[in-house]
């Protein structure tokens, strides 16, 4: 073995880069022939020492000991590439030997060591339920090569098992994981610009794949798909705008507002599971994201039973959207965005939901073409009865000190400076200042007093009441019923809050618009997978969150055991750990094998 270096420079671009691989000569009835054994990048090491090196990897490859015992760095590094190595040497698809009957081997217990362990419990979990959606037969199907198939599975199951970016991806799936032994190709032969590659792909492919892909659920779960919910989130960057089309910056539901945002919608269906998805630029009003949407969901027959429902929640309830739904077919309910009604009904209340700590109740109200339900709820009023004395609080304490201010020496006295410093105080307390009568007695061109008071308690009362209005096209409907499908809007919250503190949707550090668009769609497409898992396991009374199922199956491992025969040669078995109790019950759960190759 021996060392080469590869020295590459593109047609019209100045920098070289190098690089080096291990090579091998060998005699062929031709004469000798050199051939590559191992790519190993660039190799930070003096020239002198680099057949030190291929020695070294030689000796350890084939089970020979050292004459001399080599420097720390060079014994580094050929552990390291002998590894991949002796992995890449390993066939993709091997024969258990002796499967079916007993096998036996002398061996040297002494000479027993492990390599090379490789998480694969929550791969072998997500990537079964990739295949059970029929996943790989999509892509194929819209043009995917076998390897680009392989490399899209590898970046959702990625993206659900370890969620980072496309280049952690990668690394993940070369040192830690053994997500390449599943998928049955040696991830290190590819480099991390082909997950990018393949990242442009899905995002072309998007709408097809999404069509597919809820079809084969609809088909495998056998869901409901009368109900459309439909909110937005957004996910900042750490770096800034630069050249995107898409980075904006507006308020971040992450209070970072130091940074852009891009703007995820996201179409549920009553079971949580995706139909649509899209990506908007980071400052778009919410409100015209739905005219957007609905022309991408499927049209509405006229019969009214099969008619379906759109539920969105107060920043989407405009009535030019609300028109738009009804145009085309569809039914809403959703939260209204203004007080509906003029006098608030103080009888006639049915009892929705109560427990020790909560009662909530509602009054369902006929008016022309659509329902009203007043809804009531004692926690919420309790909460916004907290909020509303932090509030008086806060706002009180600072007009104390605009008063205070006007007998203190060097404070603001003039009239028009103690205005100013009213009303910037009215900006910042908008939310309690407007039920407040502020009054700034002068004499002068000086300020001598400030007053202050509620101007109308009932009306504070009424803000902070704990209540709310939902409107909707569905005059069929109790009052359960109308409260029981609004709150699943909490299913598209949970997805989101799934998706950013689960699956890596945030932060991004991408600077690309197609990047972008690739990292936020994976990330949906990885959803697909985690609330598959959970679909099922709650049809088996299993209630977990992905997070914590993840972290009990990394548990499993897959390993290699290398032992010394009595003969001098070596015997290496590739295996997988034996499941445990919580690896037999989430596997037993989702119908898969709980020991995932051979």
């Amino acid at each position: 073995m021996f060392i080469r270096e590869v020295v590459k420079q593109n047609k019209g671009y100045k920098k070289k880069f190098i690089y080096h691989n291990l090579m091998e000569s060998y005699r062929t009835e031709k004469g000798p022939r050199q051939r590559l054994l191992l790519s190993l990048g660039k190799l930070d090491l003096p020239r002198e020492k680099w057949k030190a090196l291929a020695n070294r990897i030689e000796e350890i490859v084939t089970n020979q000991k050292a004459l001399f015992g080599p420097d720390e760095e060079i014994e580094y590094l050929a552990q390291h590439y002998s590894a991949l190595l002796i992995e890449k040497q390993r066939p993709l698809k091997e024969e258990v030997v002796g499967e079916g009957t007993p096998y036996y081997e002398e061996v040297d217990v002494n000479s027993v060591v492990t390599r090379r362990s490789r998480t694969i419990g929550a791969e072998h979990v997500s990537l079964s339920i990739l295949r059970k959606l029929e996943f790989p037969g999509i892509l194929q199907k819209l043009g995917f090569t076998d390897i680009q198939s392989k490399i899209a599975q590898l970046l959702i199951v990625g993206r659900v098992v370890y969620p980072s970016s496309e280049w952690q991806t990668y690394k993940w799936a070369c040192d830690l994981s053994a997500i390449g032994e599943l998928l049955s190709f040696h991830v290190n032969d590819i480099s991390h610009n082909r997950l990018y590659n393949v990242s442009d792909l899905l995002v072309k492919n998007q709408k097809q794949i999404e069509e597919s892909l809820y079809k084969e659920e609809k088909n495998l779960f056998c869901f409901a798909d009368n109900i459309i919910l439909y909110d937005l989130t957004n996910t900042y960057f750490e770096s800034g705008v630069g050249k995107s089309k898409l980075k904006r910056f507006a308020p971040s539901k992450e209070k970072r507002n130091d940074c852009p945002v891009v703007v995820l919608g996201l179409v549920l269906n009553e079971a949580g599971f995706p139909k649509r998805s899209k990506i908007f630029r980071g400052n778009i009003s919410e409100g015209k994201t739905l005219l957007k949407m609905v022309k991408q969901l499927d049209g509405n027959p006229q019969d009214s039973k099969m008619r379906k429902t759109v539920i969105v929640d107060a920043g989407l309830s405009k009535e030019e959207n609300l028109t738009a739904l009804k145009k085309n077919n569809f039914d809403y309910i959703c939260v209204a965005r203004n007080k509906p009604l003029k006098e608030v009904p103080q009888d006639g209340f049915v009892t929705i939901r109560q427990s020790k700590n909560t009662k909530i109740e509602a009054r369902l109200i006929h008016q022309e073409k659509e329902v009203i339900l007043f809804c009531r709820s004692l926690r919420k009023k309790r909460k916004e009865e907290a909020i509303r004395t932090k509030y008086q609080e806060r706002f009180e304490s600072d007009l104390k000190d605009a008063l205070d201010s006007l007998h203190k020496k060097g404070g603001i006295k003039k009239y028009d400076k103690v205005l100013e410093r009213i009303g910037r105080l009215k900006e910042k307390h908008k939310k309690i200042a407007h039920f407040y009568d502020i009054a700034v007695v002068k004499k002068g061109d000086k300020a001598v007093t400030i007053t202050w008071k509620v101007i109308s308690e009932i009306k504070v009362d009424e803000r902070f009441s704990g209540s709310y209005y939902l409107r909707t096209s569905r005059t069929d409907l109790t009052e359960h019923e109308i409260w029981n499908l609004y709150i699943l809007l909490t299913d598209i919250e949970e997805s989101f809050r799934s998706m950013k503190s689960e699956l890596g949707l945030r932060p991004n550090f991408h600077k690309l618009d197609k990047r972008i668009k690739g990292h936020l769609y994976i990330t949906v497409l990885a959803y697909h997978i985690v609330n598959s898992i959970l679909y099922l396991l709650h049809k088996k009374n299993i209630y977990m969150h992905w997070n914590t199922i993840r972290k009990f199956l990394s548990s499993q491992v897959r390993i290699t055991t290398e032992m010394t025969k009595k003969d001098g040669t070596k015997v290496r078995l590739r295996s997988t750990s034996q499941p445990e109790q919580f690896h037999n019950m989430i596997t037993k759960a989702l119908s898969i094998k709980s020991i995932p190759l051979g």
